[in-house]
């Protein structure tokens, strides 16, 4: 046994993994599997040539304002969200200026000053007021050293560890005071690269692989052994104490290890044996672990069972950890934690709350890549079920503290498209290659029949079975081959897509051309269909989602027309409410519809996911700020676990909601001015409410601003107003959010900033306090009252006798002026307008022309290895023969008419051209396979296999599509664009109404 000479402290080394301590800790509650299996999605706010100066980067420190700042070897960088602030040397004493390029760390004190350990220039601190950095006012042998560990004292001061030794700064008058090394006070010579003060009062310094205590009350430090030989440890390179009082010490060599207050030395396992990598940073991750910086990644440590989790960078999952050789963790005030890399600045949120995202639980093995779930189920036993388009159905089930690996299950092997679990009577799988039935478990398949399958509905013991020709029953207590209902003839469309049934016993079947009642105790099928002029009606064909309320309402989604809401009267069911884009509901495609315990429905659409408050109707829209990592959704992909909680499968993984949780409060980021600049020179002022003074001489000012919410930094919208001269404020957007101003009257003016956010039903809400400014406008000497009384006394009686001949005249002419210059004016800016819409748009449809095409393309092949896409290459069968037989008018309005439809179906983001006669394109952005591809091509072809109707002809639409996907930089414009054409050509080739997809290949 190793003992604190002196220290009364007595330290056993204990062995390699979970250390049992010697006090009896409370059982822990159930642990939660899928939050223990959800993933974190790390966001990158710089990458290599984003960094500032291109510098490796060091360190990451908060300062009292908010403000993050960002150490590298090439200067310092203040991040506010959007942009850096470059901080860089300047042999001028000049604001701003730093005395040399490498800053070796950053610590922000319990007040939020900033301090800089520089390489070779000592410690610095940072003065907003003056914009300056500043050394302690004595003057020390620190102010040349290597700076190496800054840690607060508890009293407001400051340990430093440097390349001289140990040195203390006073709190107050930050004076700086050496403790020089001698046997008195146990301080050895050299450098010491590690301190810490502890919450008992110890200090804690680390000289090389030693480590020394000085306990409080006491001014020696003691020797603190650690039960491995020093060239074993390497060099202890962090200290770090928990909120039970362990101290925890990060080594290049030996790994990690934890001191308890009992004296007890545990040893965590890091690596493996001879193979572990060099710590740094240990911080609390805010979530009851500790992380610890590593050239490995980030180690995640228990410190109640000294459980290990390492996260790393993983290729195959865009989320994870941007690289594994980091330099420095720092967490800030709203919880978020920062990762300094070698070549990058990221953050996450450790600690997800209402959403959480899986990815990783859905990898059949380690080494390969997530399944592309794009139906999922949930089973009575706590599991979810998924499937994929060209995979056998999966099952998740929970295991101990996360989730077992995914289960393969037998039976249907391809294109997986529902799942139904009836009490008691085992699970039904809905697939490609029919319709299967297993047990809960997922074992003892059986094919019940090989007719594809797409939809299933349990109700009491009917299960109803939608697929490509209708709808078909089968009784669960006796599964067999269905039985093909006899009113499906009788359905909009043979094509079933949605199922459901409302309080009133009435069965509803959405299909690929409209909205279906039936009456089941007659058979009856009432059609209902999109009705143009009717506000609240259908506004799309196609129904992916339907829904019955606790309210006996009907909740229809639709793909590309919203939400419609039908509720029964006396006359009937009808159809009494619509959300779409104008209600905040963020795309008109509507993928899923579930029930929330909330009391709210929630929707997954193609631009996120939503919760309508069916009470007041409001919309909120979760997004990526709100823990959404996956913005687009599958159709018809969603359900319920047994705990209430809500699972949608969208593209790139599933993600689980909890209705009954709060959503995440937006941190009180608070609203700065990022810089002030009048007249080309900065101004400096005070974080919050501010005061600038603005000379005579150039009374222009430009004052950017920011919220310091980093998580939403992008989504951020700003509105700004000058009292008193300015009636009406200016919105702009995060990446516009500057004020400028030029020619300031003199006097006093205040300029006010908001930060505002959308609310339902239209106008906007402010986010925290708003930024006041005050601005001082000097007078020039004419400016003055004294000389304006003289003058206005010297030229009264001359003004006197010219004003009543003159001012007759010069109203005329200005009111002339006036009205010339209006009307110059707007002919100019229609004449631009129709130029720009002349160079870019096509005349009859509005769609952009082959011109705008062309730099869209290109803009996004630069790209396509990062953010790939898909082009497709579309064309009306037998056009000619409209034109030739009806004539081109009607040919034109079937072009006006596809191009309408192009335009409802397709996504936001998603780009339409028309390229000359009857060629359109569409580039799909987000797509990296052909599934999705194909999924695109059968939403085309749904929504043209309604004719058009031109006058009295009734036109069918009959469309060849040719498809390329764009997964690399390297490719021209005209060579993808062959790709998609030979496809095309294949495409008419096989028999028209129909699509092919280039096959990849260089070139």
């Amino acid at each position: 046994m190793a003992c604190l000479a002196g220290s009364g402290w007595a330290l056993a080394l204990a062995p390699a993994g979970p250390v049992r301590s010697r006090t009896p800790h409370a059982a822990a509650p159930a642990a939660d599997p899928w939050r223990s299996a959800a993933d974190l999605f790390f966001k990158v706010a710089a990458r290599d040539d984003a960094i500032p100066d291109a510098g490796l980067p060091r360190a990451v420190a908060q300062d009292r304002a908010g403000f993050i700042w960002l150490a590298t070897d090439a200067g310092l960088a203040r991040w506010d969200g959007t942009g850096f602030k470059t901080y860089t040397t300047d042999p001028a004493p000049a604001a701003g200026a730093l005395p040399e390029l490498l800053v070796n760390l950053l610590f922000a004190d319990r007040a939020g000053t900033l301090w800089l350990g520089m390489s070779a220039e000592g410690l610095l601190w940072h003065d907003p007021a003056s914009e300056r950095f500043r050394r302690p006012p004595n003057r020390t042998a620190l102010d040349h050293a290597h700076v190496q560990s800054v840690a607060d004292d508890g009293a407001g001061g400051l340990w430093v560890g440097s390349d001289t030794g140990l040195a203390h700064v006073r709190a107050g008058d930050r004076r700086v005071a050496l403790v020089a090394p001698d046997a008195r006070n146990g301080v050895p010579p050299g450098a010491i690269q590690a301190v810490l003060a502890d919450p008992a009062g110890s200090v804690w310094i680390a000289a090389g692989a030693r480590l020394l205590r000085r306990p409080a009350g006491s001014a020696t430090f003691h020797p603190a052994g650690l039960g491995v030989t020093p060239p074993a440890i390497g060099a202890i390179a962090a200290l770090h104490a928990d909120a039970a009082g362990r101290l925890w010490i990060a080594t290049t060599r030996a790994g990690l290890f934890a001191v308890g207050v009992d004296g007890t030395v545990a040893h965590p396992p890091i690596g493996t044996p001879g193979n572990i990598p060099a710590l740094g940073t240990i911080i609390d991750a805010g979530d009851g672990t500790l992380w610890v910086a590593s050239r490995a990644g980030i180690w995640s440590i228990d410190p109640a069972t000294f459980r290990v989790r390492r996260l790393a960078h993983d290729p195959l999952s865009p989320g994870s950890l941007a690289e594994d050789g980091l330099n420095h963790l720092m967490r800030d005030r709203s919880g978020m934690v920062w990762i300094v890399g070698d070549a990058s600045l990221s953050y996450v949120d450790p600690a997800p709350g209402r959403v959480l995202g899986l990815v990783g639980a859905l990898r059949p093995d380690r080494g390969a890549s997530p399944d592309a779930a794009w139906s999922v189920g949930t089973a009575p036993d706590g599991a979810i079920w998924y499937g994929t388009a060209d995979t056998p159905a999966s099952r998740l089930a929970p295991a101990g503290h996360g989730v077992a690996p995914a289960q393969r299950l037998p039976g249907a092997r391809r294109g997986v498209h529902a799942f139904a679990f009836p009490p008691g009577r085992g699970a039904f799988v809905a697939a490609e290659d029919g319709l299967f039935h297993l047990s809960v478990a997922g074992g003892d398949a059986r094919r019940l029949t090989p007719v594809p399958a797409m939809r299933l509905l349990v109700d009491g013991d009917t299960l109803y079975v939608g697929g490509g020709s209708g709808v078909a029953t089968l009784d669960v207590r006796h599964p067999a081959a269905p039985v093909a209902a006899p009113w499906s003839r009788a359905l909009t469309d043979p094509r079933v897509r949605a199922l459901a049934v409302t309080g009133d016993g009435s069965l509803w079947i959405g299909t690929a051309r409209g909205l279906n009642r039936i009456d089941r105790a007659t058979g009856t099928v009432t059609q209902l269909r999109p009705r143009s002029g009717a506000a609240t009606a259908l506004r799309a064909n196609f129904v992916s989602t339907l829904l019955a309320d606790a309210q006996g309402r009907l909740w229809a989604g639709t793909l590309g027309g919203g939400i419609t809401v039908f509720e029964r009267g006396r006359d009937g069911w009808r159809a009494t409410r619509h959300l779409g884009r104008r209600e905040g509901v963020p795309h008109d495609t509507i993928d899923k519809l579930l029930p929330g315990d909330d009391g709210a429905i929630w929707a997954s659409t193609d631009g996120g996911i939503v919760r309508i408050d069916p009470v007041r109707w409001t919309v909120t829209a979760l997004r990526a700020a709100d823990g959404v990592a996956f913005a687009a959704n599958w159709t018809g992909a969603g359900d319920r676990l047994a705990d209430g909680r809500l699972v949608f499968a969208g593209f790139g993984g599933l993600t689980i909601i909890d209705p009954l949780l709060p959503p995440a409060v937006a941190n009180r980021a608070p609203l700065r001015f990022t810089a002030l600049r009048s007249g080309g020179a900065a101004v400096v002022a005070a974080p919050g409410t501010a005061h600038v003074a603005i000379g005579s001489t150039d009374r222009s000012l430009t004052a950017e601003f920011a919220r310091l919410d980093y998580a939403a930094s992008h989504d951020q919208a700003y509105a700004y107003r000058l009292f008193p001269l300015e009636r009406e404020w200016t919105r702009v957007d995060a990446m516009h959010r500057v004020a400028r101003y030029t020619n300031l009257a003199p006097g006093r003016a205040t300029l006010v900033v908001r930060a505002i956010a959308p609310v339902a039903g239209g106008g906007v809400r402010t986010i925290g306090a708003p930024l006041v400014l005050r601005i001082d406008v000097a007078r020039r000497w004419f400016e003055t009252l004294a000389f304006r009384i003289g003058v206005m006394l010297a030229s009264v009686a001359a003004v006197l006798a010219l004003v009543h001949l003159r001012m007759r005249g010069a109203r005329r002419r200005e009111r002339l002026l006036e009205r010339l210059v209006e009307r110059r004016t707007a002919e100019l800016m229609v004449s631009r307008s129709e130029l720009e819409k002349l160079a870019y748009s096509d005349t009859l449809t509005g769609l952009g022309n082959r011109r705008l095409y062309g730099e869209v393309v290109g803009r996004h092949l630069c790209d396509a290895a990062a953010r790939p896409f898909a082009l497709l290459l579309l064309d009306l069968d037998r056009f000619k023969q409209v034109n030739d037989e009806l004539g081109h008018d009607v040919g034109d309005a079937l072009l006006v008419e596809v191009a309408d439809r192009l335009t409802a179906t397709t996504r936001q983001f998603d780009s339409i051209f028309r390229l000359g006669g009857d060629e359109f394109a569409v580039l799909v952005a987000g797509v990296a396979d052909a599934h999705a591809v194909e999924e695109v091509c059968r939403r085309l072809y749904a929504v043209f296999a309604a004719p058009v109707a031109i006058g009295e002809h009734a036109l069918p639409v009959a469309l060849s599509i040719g498809a390329v996907i764009a997964d690399r930089a390297d490719r021209s414009i005209e060579a993808l664009y062959k790709h998609a054409d030979l496809a095309l050509y294949d495409a008419k080739r096989a028999g028209r109404g129909t699509w092919r997809l280039a096959p990849a290949g260089p070139g």
